[in-house]
């Protein structure tokens, strides 16, 4: 659903890349909306949020990514992009790398994990700092290097986005609660707030995002921005939540998995800046 969503968004804003009032005419646009309902409330909240309860909110992301065949078949047939040797290497090293990111097995029970511990709350809110921080630095690096906007804004739209993955795992423990008739007040007023922020998230982070589209292919810049949001989660999972692997197998699959997701990330990187150099060239 997300990615047949990113498709359906990704026609729409090719038929308005050039419109100086960019963003007001996707709104406009009913079909946009539709892909938007697909990512987003569909895909992305709805089926993400019951996952994210079964397996926690390490390996969602990185399961989702399977989805990267359906954007590429997808990215061809319907937007008529091309899809060299170069993008669908690099498409089969990611999807092989969070595929053994899923076998790592890396979960954390967010129905009983205590979120109102002061030290979880100082790491998560640091962690976003920090990753926020990252993202701000993309953003001054696509402003000084114009040349490379598609590719830096895409990044930065993923660094933003892999923090929805952070804090829903917290949200999703509140959520859980009240199903279970287990009422906390300080869990709700926290759970409103996670709530205001995982909004705030989402709308940045999707907004970034769809411009970045203006400047490239779909098949390459959703795969891009996919990279943090894949990764981000398995640092949270270490970092914020100290969590620890099952065995050293799962220790394996992760750092291959890290790997051929990087080694991805640069393959459609350089394919991407090699693209937007040769449509600034023209």
């Amino acid at each position: 659903m997300v990615y047949i969503g990113a498709l359906i968004q990704k026609s729409v804003i090719n038929k308005h890349s050039n419109d100086p009032k960019f963003i007001r005419s996707l709104v406009k646009s009913p079909v946009w909306f539709l892909g938007l309902l697909l990512q987003i409330i569909i895909g992305g909240l709805i089926f993400y949020f019951i996952a994210i309860i079964f397996i926690g909110p390490a390996l969602v992301p990185g399961l989702m990514s399977a989805g990267l065949i359906v954007l590429a078949l997808g990215s061809v047939k319907i937007l008529k992009e091309t899809l060299g040797k170069v993008e669908i290497f690099g498409i089969i090293l990611m999807i092989i790398g969070v595929t053994l990111l899923g076998l790592s097995q890396l979960s954390i029970d967010v129905s009983t994990f205590i979120i109102l511990d002061y030290d979880f709350i100082f790491r998560i809110i640091l962690f976003t700092i920090v990753i926020l921080s990252l993202a701000i630095l993309f953003e001054i690096l696509r402003r000084k290097h114009k040349k490379f906007k598609g590719l830096l804004m895409a990044i930065e739209a993923g660094l933003i986005l892999s923090l929805n993955t952070v804090w829903a795992s917290p949200g999703t423990t509140v959520v859980t609660h009240v199903v279970e008739g287990i009422i906390i007040e300080e869990e709700i007023i926290f759970g409103i707030i996670i709530g205001i922020i995982l909004l705030l998230i989402v709308a940045i982070g999707i907004t970034i995002g769809q411009i970045s589209l203006k400047y490239g292919q779909a098949n390459i810049l959703i795969p891009l921005t996919s990279v943090p949001i894949q990764i981000i989660p398995v640092f949270a999972f270490f970092i914020v939540f100290l969590s620890t692997p099952s065995n050293i197998l799962s220790v394996i699959y992760l750092i291959i998995g890290f790997i051929l997701i990087i080694s991805s990330s640069f393959l459609l990187s350089k394919r991407q800046a090699k693209l937007e150099k040769v449509k600034k060239d023209q």
